[in-house]
């Protein structure tokens, strides 16, 4: 399937921002040979590490070819466009897979239409080809007299019930029905679905199984008065090396520790210009290289969200966070309704309507190499599935929807969202992934040889961290944080994959440790470097200021000599 476009944020090798020698030359004259020297040995090692970057990226796709061979691989295609016919027009809520090859769709009338017609809101059962199955097809499941007589009396004692949603929770499917005004106002039918025998009906009481994770998988840390770091133009320290202040119009996030200066990597001005430090509430969660800020500044209503990046040092607000945000997996970024961030520095939101969207269940391939993540707005029947794949770094086109339901063998079967007036026909899509079963993916054949000695998981995890550190130095490096996490990810990678340094798997493990050796030697240079840009930068502001010092003082004299004005010309150049 094709990947939505991405855009990239990442700061290439060679831009103003990062330390390196080219501005001090321009800037500071003529240096010194040791100076120079220092600067060269900077840029040698870099070209050094790029070229290392690239040999381990060429021997981590050559191994990533073999898996594929070997074990095959899928990604998320569409199928084709389907249409599935309902005996009574409704309008359809929700969709899920309640058996072997049996769908249930669930669908109402129209909202503020009056009772439903005799049965109430529609619960009808089709096969994988979308055709309607009689009574018998899943027994159990709408023929128990348990069920009829539940569902009879939640029609006659709420006249305005409506289905809001059909949802799998632990081998129970549970019909969750609006009954009254409040979003709390619900009653939920539960059914045992057992995976090889027929489903039985439990009860109306299944309000506690209907509940969502946690809206983020982190922890917010609220900081504190020692943080707060007083100054001409004060801010606050959060971990990871940036800081953040609401003070004087603007809120701020600085990569240095300058109280001297209100200038920053991200401004953006605030409603209440006359706000102290402690005015603004600030909270703070570190999700490898990415630090997430939630800041509400004094007197506003909602929180404002912004990612700072620890490798790139660049700074973005992405308030989808507030919502519900979710771990990609090894760190390599966050997911959000509506959007993504990765460590790279790449993010993306889409053109979507996202509010009220939460975080519903998360879906992983067998082999670890794909992650669906589907997010539901309660009572609105809309959600959103974006699918990240771990190899390629990359998310999938979102797929809105009413609902989705998923088979064993990883077909996708999603209900596009077509209007809210009721009809007998609804659009449907059908869709192939790689999210099947277990089971499933346990019924193929096994290979053997290396490869399979390993196995598919452990292959993906290892390739996916190899590519991770070849893709860090390819996006360009910018800070020491970056580099020391560049080793750091050299190390784990090698410790925690013990089959890298086999020389019939690709010798990855080699490739690494050069990786390694190189950005640690960059770092120390690195720290050199960055001196000399300062030095240079305090040099330009010196003659900078002399130059202006020299014109305020030539444009208040009236020179009455040649002699004079020859002077001044020499000390303006």
């Amino acid at each position: 399937m094709a990947t939505a476009p991405e855009t990239d944020t990442t700061q290439r090798p060679g831009t103003p921002d990062e330390p390196g020698p080219r501005p001090a030359a321009d800037t500071a004259g003529p240096r010194p040979a040791a100076d120079t020297a220092d600067a060269g040995a900077y840029e040698v090692l870099r070209d050094r590490l790029a070229a290392q970057a690239a040999e381990l990226a060429r021997r981590a796709e050559l191994h990533n070819a073999r898996r594929v061979e070997e074990f095959g691989s899928a990604r998320l295609e569409l199928a084709g466009t389907e249409r599935l016919r309902t005996e009574r027009p409704g309008v359809p809520r929700d969709i899920a897979a309640v058996g072997e090859g049996v769908l249930l769709l669930g669908s109402a009338g129209r909202p503020g239409a009056g009772p439903p017609p005799a049965g109430g809101p529609g619960l009808a059962r089709h096969d994988r080809a979308l055709n309607p199955l009689p009574e018998p097809a899943v027994p159990g499941l709408l023929d128990d007299p348990a069920f009829v007589r539940e569902f009879a009396d939640l029609h006659r004692y709420y006249r305005g019930a409506r289905l809001l949603r059909l949802r799998v929770v632990d081998g129970r499917l549970l019909a969750v029905f609006r009954t009254g005004d409040k979003a709390d106002d619900i009653r939920v039918l539960r059914w045992n679905l057992a995976a090889d025998g027929p489903a039985a009906f439990l009860d109306a009481r299944g309000e506690r199984d209907d509940v969502f994770p946690p809206a983020h998988d982190f922890t917010w840390t609220p900081t504190a008065r020692e943080d707060h770091v007083q100054g001409r133009h004060p801010h606050i320290a959060v971990p990871g090396g940036f800081y953040v202040g609401a003070v004087g119009g603007a809120l701020t996030v600085k990569s240095d520790n300058d109280t001297e200066t209100g200038r920053g990597v991200f401004t953006e001005p605030v409603d209440e210009p006359l706000q102290a430090l402690a005015d603004a509430d600030v909270a703070h969660a570190r999700v490898g290289p990415l630090v997430l800020l939630r800041v509400r500044p004094y007197k506003e209503d909602t929180d404002r969200y912004l990612v700072c990046n620890t490798l790139t040092g660049s700074v973005v607000r992405l308030d989808g966070i507030g919502t519900a945000c979710r771990r990609l997996p090894d760190d390599q970024g966050i997911v959000f309704p509506g959007g993504y961030c990765l460590a790279t520095g790449i993010h993306k939101t889409y053109e979507l309507d996202a509010e009220g969207l939460e975080f519903e269940r998360e879906v992983r391939s067998p082999n670890g190499e794909d992650v669906l993540y589907a997010f539901h707005a309660r009572g609105r029947s809309r959600g959103l599935l974006l699918s990240y794949n771990t190899i390629r770094k990359e998310v999938a086109n979102p797929l809105p929807c009413r609902g989705w339901a998923l088979a064993e063998d990883g077909t996708f079967t999603v209900l596009r969202a077509d209007g809210d007036e009721p009809a007998q026909v609804h659009p449907v899509q059908l869709w192939h992934s790689p999210y099947v079963s277990d089971t499933y993916a346990a019924a193929a054949p096994a290979g053997s040889g290396p490869l399979a000695r390993v196995g598919n998981a452990d292959l993906v995890r290892g390739v996916s961290a190899a590519l991770s550190v070849a893709g860090a130095v390819a996006d360009g490096i910018t800070t020491a944080e970056g580099y020391r996490a560049l080793a750091a990810d050299c190390v784990r990678a090698a410790d925690g994959h013990h089959w890298l340094g086999e020389d019939e798997l690709g010798d990855l493990a080699g490739a690494l440790a050069a990786v390694r050796d190189t950005a640690e030697q960059v770092l120390a240079e690195f720290e050199t470097v960055r001196e000399l840009t300062r030095r240079a930068a305090e040099a330009r502001d010196e003659a900078a200021e002399r130059f202006a010092a020299v014109v305020r003082r030539l444009r208040g004299e009236a020179p009455k000599e040649a002699a004079a004005w020859v002077c001044g010309l020499t000390e303006l150049r």
